[in-house]
């Protein structure tokens, strides 16, 4: 495919939703037009823990070998004030966006897509794909029309901004998740480890890349984060609690980038030739490993929906598939998320658990995402064709 005209569909966002996405279609033998604001690699808000569902996406697509580039987590720290806890937590992988991004687009690449960074889109009214190339805003915007659209541009993105029926719900009380990279440290969690640390102001999790870099990711309350002075200063006094004093005089000095307010909802996440995946189509706090895989999942669970959709079918079923594909997995965010609003109680309650016989595991394997049944597989109903 040599011009975006002759695309079948326009993915709109080349994370890891949108680039599984692109693969998937591609395969099938559609014409994928891939599309980014950004230039990459790029930096993202993101705590790099790909949880064992993620894991069986890229398995099931053939590509496990840059699943095979992580680290293997196996022990979770979980630190507020002078109380702190250990659990197993085997399942998921430690894997820099900067690997899993670009093995993913890659893919997409080797599949027959076409994908273009640094390109803007936004959806109208009509279903129509305006396109701005940001390096070369003289060339104006080009409008492109394509049997289906896939968007999987983020919380932060604006692709359907236009477009009323995609109106976000946000949660009152609302977190907003900040993130950074930074060069190791000598009180740095070691491989395999994930420290989590939690006041009432949010919590951070701190991991070590498999370049050896650390990767820190926190839910912080707004206010709270103000009255202190900023999310830089938060997430140093997180540190510094944790007796991290270097980890905390790094992250004073580093450039953290920011996201809105973090638990959201579409009000749809279909509808006419638009389908929406991966933090598009709403996002739960916290960080828990499992977004990106949740992403991964409904990109690959949807590809059929969207094959039909190019065929001329009808979108509106993957708001009910969606729905139940991502319920379980949306609720065990939330209770965790709820009891990282009240750090000292809960990890008085984990460091009880975790003497019990068997229920130890079970606590790690809820927050991990990790289930020896393994993740459902939801088949989608045949969309009803239209008329």
């Amino acid at each position: 495919m040599n011009s975006t005209e002759a695309s079948e569909v326009v993915v709109i966002g080349a994370g890891p939703a949108g680039s599984t996405m692109a693969c998937a279609l591609a395969r099938r033998g559609r014409r994928v037009l891939l599309v980014d604001r950004g230039s990459f690699p790029r930096a993202k808000v993101c705590g790099c823990c790909l949880a064992p569902t993620g894991q069986r996406v890229l398995q099931d697509l053939g590509l496990d070998a840059i699943a095979g580039q992580g680290i293997p987590l196996t022990t979770a720290v979980i630190r507020s004030g002078t109380r702190r806890t250990r659990l197993g937590f085997a399942g998921s992988v430690v894997l820099s966006r900067t690997v899993l991004d670009m093995g993913l687009i890659d893919a997409a690449k080797d599949a027959g897509a076409v994908f273009k960074s640094r390109t803007r889109a936004r959806v109208t009214a009509n279903d129509r794909v305006i396109l701005e190339d940001l390096d070369r805003p003289d060339l104006g915007p080009t409008t492109i029309q394509s049997p289906a659209i896939v968007v999987a541009d983020g919380i932060g993105g604006r692709a359907l901004d236009d477009r009323a029926e995609f109106t976000w719900k946000i949660r009152r009380r609302n977190r907003f998740g900040v993130g950074t990279v930074i060069d190791p440290t000598c009180d740095a969690p070691p491989l395999g480890e994930l420290m989590m640390i939690a006041n009432r102001t949010g919590y951070l999790g701190v991991v070590t890349l498999e370049d050896g870099q650390v990767d820190l990711a926190a839910a912080l309350h707004a206010g709270r984060t103000r009255a202190i002075g900023g999310p830089a200063r938060a997430c140093a006094i997180l540190l510094e609690q944790a007796d991290c004093p270097a980890l905390a005089a790094a992250a004073r000095e580093a450039r953290w980038h920011g996201t809105p307010g973090l638990t959201r909802s579409r009000r749809s996440v279909a509808e006419g030739r638009v389908l929406c995946i991966g933090d598009a189509s709403g996002y739960v706090e916290p960080f828990t490993g499992e977004g990106m895989s949740w992403g991964m999942l409904a990109a690959v669970t949807a590809a059929p929906l969207v094959d039909s959709l190019i065929e001329g079918a009808a979108t509106t079923a993957w708001n009910q598939v969606h729905h139940q594909l991502l319920k379980a997995r949306q609720r065990r965010c939330r209770a965790i998320s709820l009891a990282m609003r009240f750090p000292s109680l809960s990890l008085a309650a984990m460091s009880v658990f975790n003497r019990l016989p068997g229920l130890g595991p079970r606590l790690a394997g809820l927050a991990s995402g990790h289930s020896t049944a393994g993740p459902e597989r939801i088949k989608p109903r045949k969309p009803e064709v239209i008329a």
